[in-house]
């Protein structure tokens, strides 16, 4: 993809009144964004910012080993042996000349040669050293593009890729770190990076006032014709733009929460900084035990480093939409594993971890997300007002998007193009919601919000922030990356396609306990097993494929596998249920379509107490929610304003839910009538109140009404 950039000037430390200023140049190219706020904590700033500078500048892929000095030295000598040659043969004709001639040789011709000879190479040195460093065509092939920046109402946050593409760091800057009033224009820009830069970090001091400033100038004042202002046009490789897709997905997969106390992490880095491995294994193993400490195995000395202070969940607490009750973010655990085992969890390329060394004298905690062994791994590190995520790949040389499909293991085969296009607008007006949010906003099932989601994520749109455990508007490009940018789909899932449309023979398909399915499948006359958790994402496999042999799940399913998986998915034991037709008021509710899994937000103050009265009555919530509407709709859309509808639920409703807008619902998928959930969003827009707020006034008003 061709990418324009313009830049007024350079970023670097400015000298203001009494302090400092980190200017950052933005790219003129794109909408107008902006930031000015002085820092609370300078020094944190700087440490922080350095280890996004030693993400950028990381390359730890192996490289076939380095004969250019050999090279040299043979052509050293090459030029040492001709140098002798011309000596004799020049000695020889400056004899057979003066023999002739009887004319001497100017006496200093041979020191003034060498003199100009080294005025002429020591020039040719600087301007080499010069160029490497200043240049930006020589720097593109250290960073494909300026690092990201995102400036929104809570947060600043910056973003980058490493060079061998297989580290991904983000710093998150709560506005609350800026002191006095702050200055922002809204939205995302790149901003003007170097290698100088990295210098200009490290001379913030605590006893320095300093601001960051992401500068507004080049958008305000004439830039023609100025000598600070440069265009640049950069083909980015299209691995660097399906990376932040491949992050969304490693989002949608079954993980392992571990937290890391921070002195757990100290012992890491600091073996692996005073030991080399000679040999293998060079893997990080993390040993998980219900109800006790967990466990990092370094390899291949078996040194074991405690995590002391925390303990491992016996039964993992769920937190994916269709899961749990919070719905907070697309983060969920596995099945509930049998009490006392342990689970063991490798992962590779932990010298990458060093990036985070100048983060622990900071760090208030460390977590650990792990999505499997060879999978992806994601490390957040807290530091009060700032967070730090480092988003690694399976191991150093399986970079984001060649080494590790994993968007193909998620279950978003088929998103919907016109969902995402809403999500992507809906997120450019609030600029943040959590996945619970989302679905209750735009009114969508789970599974078409995950695949909408992951679509507008794939396009560069959407970011998931793993810190606050939200989707934020990001768009990594000007326009949304199409599929003629993000290049060909993997090769498997293209074979997968195709086999799925009539080569696969499914031989057992059974449900087990935890809402997990096993699967037995023929794929093309090849025999393959899938077990699936309660979202349909691959949660283990096995494969007779020379493929599946070699890889397993670390670089993505086999073409089998995801044939079988493509097969389940369009198969659909009933398909989409129809949408019911819409009652009349105080009417009966259609009831021909049957209820399907719906987003129903609660407040968060009354949600015990439902849930309490659903076990007294030995109903499922979802039974009391319908109850609830069908006493309460009527009172309550008779009423002419929200005040004279809070006074039907009395003086808790009136203390409760007298705010209208819950920021901070509690959503619960439940099987509920479409119909159901169409007259609360209609009464919440009657009133401008949240959908929440009317859920819990509706509680409110039965509970009254059958007192």
């Amino acid at each position: 993809m061709s990418f324009d950039l313009r830049y007024l000037g350079k970023s670097g430390v400015k000298e203001l009144g009494g302090g400092a200023a980190l200017s950052f140049a933005p790219n003129l190219a794109r909408p107008r964004v902006f930031f000015d706020g002085e820092l609370a904590r300078p020094v944190r700033f700087r440490e922080a910012i350095s280890a996004l500078h030693d993400v950028v500048v990381g390359d730890l892929r192996r490289r076939p080993k380095d004969r250019s000095a050999h090279e040299a030295w043979k052509q050293q000598e090459a030029e040492r042996e001709a140098r002798l040659r011309q000596e004799i043969h020049g000695e020889a004709m400056k004899a057979e000349l003066a023999r002739l001639a009887k004319v001497p040789l100017p006496p200093n011709l041979e020191a003034d040669f060498r003199a100009m000879h080294k005025v002429y190479w020591g020039a040719r040195v600087r301007w080499a050293t010069e160029l490497a460093r200043n240049d930006p065509e020589l720097f593109r092939h250290l960073v494909p593009c300026d690092p990201v920046v995102t400036v929104a109402p809570d947060v600043v946050f910056f973003e980058c890729f490493s060079k061998d593409e297989s580290s991904y760091g983000c710093l998150s800057v709560d506005r609350d770190a800026f002191r006095g009033a702050q200055d922002a224009g809204l939205g995302t820009t790149n901003v003007d990076y170097s290698l100088a830069l990295y210098d200009h970090f490290q001379t913030l001091r605590s006893y320095r006032p300093t601001r960051l400033l992401v500068d507004p100038t080049g958008f305000e004042v004439a830039v023609d014709g100025r000598g600070d202002y440069r265009e640049e046009k950069i083909d980015l490789p299209p691995s660097w733009l399906r990376g932040f897709g491949q992050l969304q997905a490693a989002m949608c997969l079954p993980s392992r929460k571990v937290d890391v106390p921070v002195e757990a992490a100290y012992s890491l880095l600091a073996h692996l900084d005073r030991h080399r491995e000679r040999t293998g294994p060079r893997s990080l193993r993390f040993q998980l035990t219900p109800g006790k400490a967990p466990i990092l195995m370094l390899d291949p000395w078996g040194v074991s480093i405690p995590c002391r202070g925390v303990t491992c969940d016996d039964v993992p607490v769920a937190a994916g939409p269709r899961l749990g009750a919070g719905g907070s973010g697309p983060y969920r655990s596995g099945a509930p594993r049998d009490a006392g085992a342990t689970e063991e969890i490798k992962v590779w390329g932990r010298r990458r971890l060093s990036a985070l060394a100048r983060l622990l004298p900071l760090a208030d905690r460390i977590e650990v997300r792990l999505l499997g062994s060879g999978l992806p791994s994601l490390w957040i590190v807290t530091m009060g007002e700032m967070r730090f995520t480092l988003a690694l790949s399976g191991w150093t040389a399986n970079d984001w998007t060649s080494g590790s499909h994993l968007d193909v293991m998620a279950d978003a085969f088929t998103p919907d193009a016109q969902l995402a296009d809403r999500v992507v607008r809906h997120l450019e007006r609030v600029r943040r919601a959590s996945h619970g949010e989302l679905a209750v906003s735009l009114g969508a099932p789970d599974d078409a919000l995950r695949g909408a989601l992951h679509l507008a994520a794939k396009q560069g749109q959407v970011v998931y922030d793993h810190a606050a455990e939200c989707y934020r508007c990001r768009p990594v490009m000007p326009v949304a990356l199409s599929d003629a940018l993000l290049g060909p789909e993997p090769p498997e899932l293209a074979e997968g396609r195709r086999i799925a449309l009539g080569g696969v023979e499914i031989a057992r398909d059974e449900a087990l306990s935890g809402g997990r399915r096993v699967v037995v499948a023929r794929a093309k006359a090849t025999s393959c097993e899938l077990l699936l958790d309660t979202d349909g994402a691959i949660k283990k496999a096995k494969c007779s494929c020379s493929y599946f042999y070699k890889n397993r799940l670390r670089a993505g399913p086999c073409r089998h596998l995801l044939a079988v998986k493509l097969h389940l998915s369009g198969r659909g034991d009933a398909g989409p249920s129809p949408e019911p037709a819409e009652a009349a008021p105080g009417g009966p509710r259609a009831t021909t379509a049957a209820p399907r899994g719906e987003a129903v937000p609660f407040p968060a103050e009354l949600l015990g107490e439902i849930e309490r009265a659903a076990a007294a009555r030995q109903a499922g919530l979802a039974e009391v929610v319908e109850a609830s509407w069908d006493l309460a709709f009527e009172r309550i859309q008779g009423c002419r304003s929200w005040a004279e509808a809070l006074a039907l639920g009395g003086p808790e409703a009136e203390r409760a839910l007298r705010a209208r807008e819950l920021h901070a619902p509690v959503v619960r998928t439940l099987a509920v009538h479409a119909a159901v959930l169409a007259e609360i969003r209609r009464v919440a827009a009657q009133f401008k109140a949240s959908p929440a707020a009317v859920v819990g006034l509706a509680w409110l008003v039965a509970r009254r009404a059958t007192k």
